[in-house]
Parts: C-alpha cells; sequence; structure tokens
C-alpha cells in the first residue's frame, strides 16, 4: 500500500514543453509581476537559490547599518542559512521556540537590542498570527524583518474577504523554487521587497556572479527524472521503497545524504562557491507552473484536506505518546508534509517502514547545536530527533492517510502491552 513521499510539482510535459519557449525578459517580468501581486511588494529580484537571495540581503544590511552586527534567527533551522550569517560575520542568536515551532515573542523581546541587524523568520508549521506577533514587535524597534518563505508558498489568510499570502510580512521575503519546493524550478529563488536602494545592490551584485554550472544543473535534471520515474507505483514499490527501507537501516551514507542533502552540510564552506546567476531553463519551468493556475490551486486544496484529516483522526485517537501541530489556521497552516512530535522517532520510522509507509525523517536541524559558540543553547527546544513527517500530496488519498494513523495508534498501543 505504500506511496512515494517524495512530489515534484513541475509535471515532465510542463518540462518538455517548456524546453520550446525562449528565455526573454517578457517571461521573467511576468514572474516577477506576479509574486509582486502575491506579496502586495514593489520589487522583485530572481536569483539562482533562495540562499543566494539571503546573502545578497544580509550584505546590503550590514552595508547599511554598520554598527549592527547581531542577528536573531530561529534555532530549527537549515544549517546553510546559518552558516551565511557565521561566514558574513554576525553574532548569531537563537530565540525559543513557540508550540508551532516558531519564534517565541516573549523570548525575543528580551533578545532584541541596538546591536540587532535583522531578525529572520523562518515558515514551517507556523500561524500567519505567529508572524503578525513578530512582525509588530520589529516595526516597534525598527527592526529588519527578513521572511523565509521556502516551504510555504502559496498558503494564505483571509482580511476582509482579501487573501494575505505568505511572503507579504518580512521587509525582506525569500522564496525558492528548488526541485521538491511547491514551485518546482531546478534551482532557483527570488527577493520580494519594498526597498529600492536594495534593488540596485542586488542587481550590482549579480552582474559580478558567473553563470550557473550546466553540469550542476544537468545531475539536477536527472534527479529529477529519476525521482519521476520512482514515483510511478510499480517502480516505487518494487524497487525505490527497498532501497529507501535498508538505507535507514544500515545507515548507507551516499544514499541517506541523496535523499537528505542537508547531512551533506560542513560548517566550514562558504557561500561564494554558490553564487551564480539565475538559470535561463527555470525561469522557463516557473514561469510554466505559474501560468497554469488550477493545477497550483489543485495541489493546495488537496494538500489542505490532507492536512485537517490527519488532525481529526490524531485528535480523535488521542495518542498520549504524541503532540501535533494543531491546525487553528487551515489555509495559512497548510504543511507540505505533516509533522508529528515523538521521542521515540527512530523507532516509529522503523515499525512505519515495515508497515510499507515511508516518512520524512529529516525536515531541518538544531543548528543551535552546531552552532553552540555563539550562544548558550539552555532552554533551547530539541526538535531534530522528535520531528516526524507524513506524507502529503495529490498522491495521498485519505485512505492511506487512515491507515498511517491507525499503524501509529498500533504501534503505541502494542508498547504499552509491553
Amino acid at each position: 500500500m505504500s506511496y512515494f513521499r517524495i512530489y515534484i510539482y513541475l509535471k515532465t510535459l510542463d518540462f518538455i514543453y517548456s524546453l520550446f519557449f525562449t528565455t526573454s525578459k517578457s517571461r521573467e517580468m511576468k514572474i516577477k509581476k506576479k509574486f509582486n501581486s502575491y506579496t502586495k511588494k514593489k520589487n522583485s529580484i530572481l536569483t539562482s537559490q533562495l540562499r543566494v537571495g539571503f546573502v545578497l540581503v544580509l550584505k546590503y544590511l550590514i552595508k547599511k547599518f554598520p554598527r549592527r552586527n547581531e542577528i536573531i534567527i530561529n534555532s530549527y533551522n537549515l544549517e546553510e542559512m546559518v552558516n551565511i550569517c557565521q561566514n558574513l560575520k554576525l553574532k548569531i542568536v537563537f530565540t525559543k521556540l513557540n508550540e508551532n515551532i516558531f519564534i517565541s515573542e516573549k523570548d525575543l523581546i528580551t533578545k532584541i537590542n541596538k546591536k540587532t541587524l535583522a531578525v529572520v523568520i523562518t515558515n514551517i508549521f507556523n500561524s500567519h498570527h505567529d508572524i503578525l506577533k513578530i512582525k509588530k514587535i520589529c516595526k516597534k524597534n525598527g527592526i529588519t524583518l527578513i521572511e523565509d518563505n521556502a516551504i510555504y508558498f502559496g498558503n494564505y489568510f483571509k482580511s476582509k474577504s482579501k487573501k494575505i499570502y505568505s511572503g507579504s510580512f518580512g521587509d525582506f521575503s525569500l522564496h525558492s523554487f528548488n526541485i521538491m519546493k511547491n514551485i518546482s524550478g531546478m534551482f532557483g529563488g527570488l527577493i520580494s521587497t519594498n526597498d529600492n536602494n536594495f534593488e540596485k545592490f542586488a542587481f550590482s551584485e549579480i552582474k559580478k556572479f558567473k553563470n550557473f554550472p550546466s553540469i550542476k544543473y544537468i545531475k539536477q535534471v536527472l534527479i529529477f527524472f529519476i525521482l519521476k520515474t520512482f514515483s510511478i507505483k510499480l517502480f516505487y514499490r518494487l524497487f525505490f521503497f527497498k532501497i529507501i527501507k535498508l538505507a535507514h537501516k544500515k545507515n548507507i551514507k551516499f544514499i541517506m545524504e541523496a535523499i537528505y542533502p542537508s547531512l551533506k552540510f560542513k560548517k566550514k564552506n562558504h557561500f561564494n562557491k554558490y553564487l551564480y546567476k539565475i538559470h535561463p531553463l527555470t525561469i522557463k519551468f516557473v514561469d510554466r507552473q505559474l501560468t497554469n493556475r488550477d493545477n497550483l490551486l489543485k495541489n493546495y486544496n488537496v494538500r489542505m484536506q490532507n492536512n485537517l484529516l490527519y488532525n481529526k483522526l490524531f485528535e480523535k485517537n488521542k495518542i498520549k505518546q504524541l503532540n501535533y501541530i494543531e491546525i487553528k489556521d487551515k489555509n495559512f497552516q497548510n504543511f507540505n508534509e505533516y509533522p508529528i512530535i515523538v521521542n521515540d522517532k527512530n523507532k516509529l520510522k522503523d515499525f512505519l517502514f515495515e508497515k510499507g509507509i515511508e516518512t520524512k525523517f529529516l525536515q531541518y536541524v538544531d543548528c543551535h547545536k552546531i552552532f553552540r559558540h555563539f550562544n548558550k543553547s539552555d532552554g533551547l527546544n530539541d526538535y531534530q530527533n522528535k520531528i516526524l513527517c507524513l506524507p502529503n500530496h495529490i498522491k495521498i488519498s485519505k485512505k492511506y492517510i487512515a491507515y498511517i494513523v491507525d499503524c501509529i495508534d498500533t504501534y503505541y498501543k502494542r508498547k504499552i502491552k509491553f
């Protein structure tokens, strides 16, 4: 009954169709115009990756505020986001997290000071209320707010019948078009802002970047087709599921790193090695997907209904050994994969593999453990070894979700008996 956990939103036909497009300024302008509409910002700057956009924003702020050298960031994060801050000689300040694994506003108030350059919020499982509280604090203190919107594209809340989208809250909002994001462009990112001076700064910096390496892009295209092949049920059940299961069981390093690239992270790496211009093919892929609004909406609605069903079933089953994030903001908290928080993550993951269920073993990591020399990690939450994400995309049926929850319920009932 197993289903491939990974879903690539770029369709194979759209990939092929895009190859026959001409790369033009008009396509680039269409993308920017749509993102300006989503985020209610004046400027959109395309980059080769989200992290490149983050580098540009921080370099600009350091130049603008030379006496400020501290950055406040979510401790449960992608390692490279924190690594960028380190390489730019910023003092990293981690905050405690709330029940939605988002920056706690109470702890933030105690850590903001005259040296604070920016606050970075990461949309993972949070509601829009979480962001509004942080935005209010930043505005009151004259602090720049950077919004990492890598995995929340298209999520929104309604205010007076108007849709307010994620990515519209930050003074600078960062978006991602990486291969497994809601808009799949192989690589790619975008910065949304109202700061005209930053736009000029970013364009002058990007001009110095090298063109995106063809070999690197070709490798990503090959990964795209491999993943598309294994998403076919027969191939996945006969081959890929068994390979992934074996890799987890035997901890086969090269396979695990292929599934979870962040496992290859090395703290000494410098960001200069990926400062490239956006690849022309990415622009065509992104434009094609944004044009097909019906498909975006269909994927969005299925994910939302799946999330609500997970929530409903976990609430009904009342599994004491398990915590979940209650969805109070269904359109905004539309998770790409549904998170549960457990103390025996590895054992539960192995049990679910035996039942034919693949989960996302690694979402983000506890960066305060990797970069602990910047500030004390006392009182910071440990989530890396507790969060397990359950599959959620258009191919995941309601019947399969019920089966997953039932298997988790069985696992904990069996443990009680022993």
